[in-house]
């Protein structure tokens, strides 16, 4: 497990704005084995907003308590092991990096 991946993946999902008006939240879980590249950082945040873009939403998925499971693929895969979207909001970032067995 790398110590910097948590905070890594903070900073460069920090700016990204909700892409729909059905997700509020979006959890993602880190893959522990990856390690940061700063080169890494702007691109992550654009293929996400991309991925969430296409994606269609479960409106009985998202609104459960385990939400919305999206697959990851491209830069994602190297360091996100799931993303998990949720119409509810919490107070902090709407990307949130949560490690396994911490889901809110």
């Amino acid at each position: 497990m790398h110590p910097e991946l948590e905070a890594f993946l903070e900073k460069a999902f920090a700016s990204v704005q909700p892409t729909s008006p059905g997700i509020g939240r979006v959890v993602v879980e880190p893959d522990y084995n990856a390690e940061p590249d700063a080169k890494d950082a702007h691109r992550l945040a654009g293929e996400l907003v991309q991925q969430l873009r296409q994606v269609s939403l479960d409106k009985n998925a998202i609104a459960s308590h385990q939400g919305q499971t999206v697959e990851t693929s491209g830069l994602l895969r190297k360091y996100i092991r799931r993303i998990t979207l949720h119409a509810d909001t919490v107070e902090g970032d709407w990307v949130e990096v949560a490690p396994p067995g911490n889901w809110i």
